[in-house]
């Protein structure tokens, strides 16, 4: 038996069961680099699935660029070549974390309704994700599906509502700030991995583990998958 307190856990995908994150970055440092926007790599990292206009906006004053167009119009140019280029040239690097599969299909074994959260379209999820991990969910929210991403709480309601559950009988395991302030709006659980981003910049969560392994024994979830 595991040591789940809640009804249910919605998982993040990138830097969460995927490790992911570096090739994003990779692919954002090249757009971005190429649109004369000077970042570094934990700037990238700390932004992750909150790459969006007003971030923008701040970019360019600060490196002094005026796009021929509006900074929407811009966001989604840069937002179409990343997720290109990553679908070109990164993707086929990407694998699950150790013990993601297994963790999975623990909590499957228990009858755990287990819900997909992420920043990325589906498109990127079904390119990335093992048919046999991505069949373990009742449910993928993706940025396809909501008007509002995170950190706005819509994503993690979407995914408790498509459960049938208040958010707040969820769990919700994320990485990067912008997921977990996502999931505490909604009124979850959350708790963070410092897979890609070192403890600090997660105190919103209400736990932190180093790695995915961390938080499968916490929950006494033992798959080896």
């Amino acid at each position: 038996m595991s040591n789940l307190s809640h009804k249910a856990v919605l998982f993040d995908l990138d830097g969460v069961l995927l490790d992911s994150m570096q090739h994003h970055a990779d692919a954002w440092l090249r757009v971005m680099g190429e649109a004369g926007l000077g970042v570094d790599r934990e700037f990238i990292l700390a932004h992750e699935g909150c790459l969006q206009t007003n971030v923008l906006q701040g970019l360019l004053c600060k490196c002094g660029l005026e796009p021929e167009y509006g900074p929407d119009e811009f966001m989604a140019e840069l937002l179409e070549k990343q997720r290109a280029l990553f679908l070109a040239e990164y993707a086929h690097l990407v694998a699950p974390y150790p013990r993601a599969a297994g963790l999975l299909q623990a909590l499957r074994g228990q009858e755990v309704p287990l819900a997909l959260v992420t920043s990325s379209r589906r498109d990127q999820v079904h390119t990335c994700l093992p048919q046999d991990m991505l069949s373990c969910f009742e449910t993928v929210v993706a940025s396809d599906d909501v008007a509002a991403h995170k950190p706005h709480p819509e994503p993690y309601l979407r995914a408790a509502q498509a459960l049938g559950l208040a958010a707040g009988e969820c769990l919700v395991v994320e990485n990067a700030p912008a997921g977990i302030a996502s999931a505490v709006a909604a009124g979850a659980t959350c708790y963070a991995l410092s897979t890609t981003l070192s403890p600090e910049h997660l105190t919103q969560a209400h736990a932190v583990f180093a790695s995915l392994g961390h938080l499968a024994d916490h929950l006494g979830c033992n798959g080896n998958g």
